[in-house]
Order: structure tokens, then sequence, then C-alpha cells
């Protein structure tokens, strides 16, 4: 290829050299995947946490990378198991499995901060978060004083443990309370830590799965709540699950190797560039001259442009008002799964919780909307409020 080219090959091999150099001896940036792998020394791995366990909490300590099912015949009476993610989403078969393994009297201790899926189903588990940090930047988050979290035991409840926006934190909005009763609430009093019996065993379910990150174990205050919470668990044999891990996904090809190496990677990224260019700048002198073509206009957005010009100018609001809030409606049901055809208080929580967005402002949308519904005739401005509205529902919206 660089065959009579060869100051091209030499420039590029100083280049790509130079830059690999260069790349290796920047500091790293600080990692702050959630991965709460027990390798991952990043804030949010657990390898603190994990190295804590052997001959503190337990004589024997193992790594389950298996599901439930393999799990269940291994566990008795003596044996805890300690889940951290992110989120769960179990199937049915896991579900069966894990009330297979609280029949045999083990311990399940399971932190994230949603649970979806055959447990949620199982236990009418609902999460919500007191705090919302998107838009913000790390350093900015770790200074905001965020969630607080404290025991209801006795001998803890004068103790508080305060965390910032950094931790993703979130509480119970709902759980079975004919099965579980309360360990721990947030400072809106509502339920974080809740403990259940299930056949000889006890299964726990936290919303606060950074408390066992290494960013709230190493010199930090708050490590005297997830020793705690390990005392809880403390046994004979002690499970660590890496299998229900959203990063427990081993890939060890070619292109993963580089792109996980930023000098690797800007590496990569010049041998591709310079492969480009020089196949741009070669290969002009040999290629024939290609037509242009113009490409295909589309004249579906000027149908729908002149359309919708025709409807204006003839002062015909409410029909495209009645148009929009019936797209709008359309669009709720598929973004939220919910039914549109009776708007109601149940309604508008569902829409809060769902969308993120105040009570206040869905409950003006939806009620002006029903309110245009109707009339019989609107004004030029209350066709420009309704579409200001949805659009700012549109925009402001979690999902």
């Amino acid at each position: 290829m660089f065959k009579g080219n060869k100051k091209y090959f030499y420039t590029f091999l100083g280049l790509f050299i130079l830059i690999v150099v260069f790349q290796y001896f920047l500091p790293q940036p600080i990692n702050w995947r959630r991965s709460y792998m027990r390798n991952d020394k990043a804030p949010f791995g657990c390898t603190a946490i994990y190295n804590l366990l052997n001959g503190v909490y337990s004589e024997n300590v193992s790594v389950n990378n298996e599901t439930f099912y393999n799990l269940k015949e291994k566990l008795d009476s003596t044996s805890s198991v300690l889940l951290i993610n992110g989120s769960f989403n179990f199937n049915k078969s896991d579900i069966n499995s894990l009330f297979q393994i609280l029949d045999n009297g083990a311990n399940v201790f399971i932190a994230g901060n949603e649970f979806n899926g055959a447990l949620a189903d199982t236990f009418h588990l609902k999460t919500q978060y007191d705090f919302f940090n998107y838009g913000f930047n790390v350093d900015s988050l770790m200074d905001k004083p965020g969630e607080k979290i404290r025991l209801t035991a006795k001998d803890h409840s004068k103790e508080l443990y305060e965390y910032s926006q950094i931790a993703s934190v979130a509480s119970f909005a709902s759980f079975d309370t004919s099965r579980f009763r309360i360990l721990a609430i947030t400072q809106k009093q509502n339920a974080c830590l809740i403990l259940g019996k299930v056949g000889k065993g006890k299964l726990y379910l936290m919303t606060a799965p950074d408390a066992f990150g290494s960013y709230f174990i190493v010199n930090h205050k708050n490590k005297e709540l997830t020793y705690t919470l390990l005392s809880l668990l403390k046994n004979k044999h002690f499970i660590w699950d890496e299998y229900y891990k959203t990063f427990n996904e081993k890939n060890v090809s070619f292109l993963k190797f580089i792109f996980e190496s930023d000098a690797l990677y800007a590496a990569y990224l010049l041998l591709i560039f310079t492969m480009i260019v020089y196949m741009i700048t070669e290969g002009r002198r040999r290629q024939r001259p290609i037509p242009v073509t113009e490409p295909f206009t589309n004249s579906t957005l000027e149908f729908v442009n002149v359309i919708s010009h025709v409807y204006f100018n003839s002062s015909n609001h409410q029909s495209i008002a009645m148009e929009r809030i019936k797209y709008f409606y359309e669009t709720v049901r598929k973004k939220f799964n919910v039914d549109t055809a009776q708007i109601n208080d149940i309604f508008i929580n569902e829409i809060c919780e769902l969308s993120g967005i105040e009570h206040k402002l869905v409950n003006q949308l939806f009620t002006y909307c029903e309110k245009i519904k109707t009339s019989t005739e609107i004004s030029e401005y209350d066709l420009i409020e309704l579409n200001r509205q949805i659009t700012n529902f549109n925009k402001n919206s979690l999902r």
C-alpha cells in the first residue's frame, strides 16, 4: 500500500508512537461507572467492601457466577447471599429458585435502585427518587447535600447517615407491607431498607446500592452504616454475587482491548483517518468522475406545511387544537402505557411519577387539554398556549 511512499509510512508510524506514548502518560480520569464489581477499584466498584468480608463477616467467602437455579442446592441456614447492582429484573425461574434458597434458611440481601420483573410483581415493589441529578457535573454533586438514612432499630435510631447527591439513593414508593417490615428510612420517612421472612430465611431489600461502593467505604464517615448492614448477614458461608451485575459480561475481543485504552483508541482513530485520507488522495488519480445525482425531495413535508398553513389562515384553530391533543394523548399512551380515556387524580399522579414533572404543571396541562376539547371555539392565543404547554412537557419528561 505504501510502496513508493515510504516517507508517508514513517510519518504515520512516528505519529502513531507519539500519540500512544502521550496518552499513556496522561493522568487517567476517574471512572464513575456504577459497576459494583468486586475487582473494580473505581469509586462505585466494591473492591474495598469485598476485601473486608473474609474473616470479618464470614469464615468462607465465595463468588457466585451462576443463576439462582444452579445456586439453590448449595445453600442452607449457614449461608448468606449479597447482591448489589443498579437494577434487578429477575424472571419467574429466578424468583422460584430464590424462594427455594430462602426456604432452605439462607439470608439474601439485595441492594438496587430499581426492582423490576417478577421480583417487583411478587412483592409489589415500586421505587422512587427524591433527588434528580441530571445535568450536574460530578464535582458539584459531591458538595450538594442529598439523602439522609436512619435505621429504625432503637440502638441506632439517633444515628443519621447523610449522603451527598453523588450517591444514587432511592426509596420504596410501595411494597407488600404484609410481608416486610421497615429497617431504615430516608429523611422523608420513606422506607429504603425492608426485611421479609420467607420460609426459614430472611430477605433484605435496599434501595441504596451506592452505600457499598468504595467511595463511601474508604475514609468515609458513613461506612459504619454499611458495616451495620453486613452484620445482619454475618454467617459461616458468604456468597458474593457477580452474575446479576449489569457489567458481568466478559468480552476479550480485539476491539474491546483497544477501546478500553485511551492511548490505543486514539492511535486506532489515527490509523483509520490516515487510511481514509490516503485512499482519497491516491484514489483520485485513477477513479473516473461519478455523476452527481440530486436526491429526491420529500414532498410529504411540503404537503404537511401547505395543509397546516391552510388550517391556520382559515382560523380553524379548533380543528388544529383537536388534532394536536389527539396526537399528544396517543404519544402519552405509548410512552407511559396509560389509559387517557379518563383524566383524573390517579392518572395525573401516575404521569407525574413516570415523567418526573411536578404535579402542578401536569395537572395544568391536562386540565387545559380537556377544557379545549369541550370548547366550541378557541382563539389563536389558546392554540399557541396549548402548543407551548405540550412542547414543554415533551421536552422535560424523563421518557
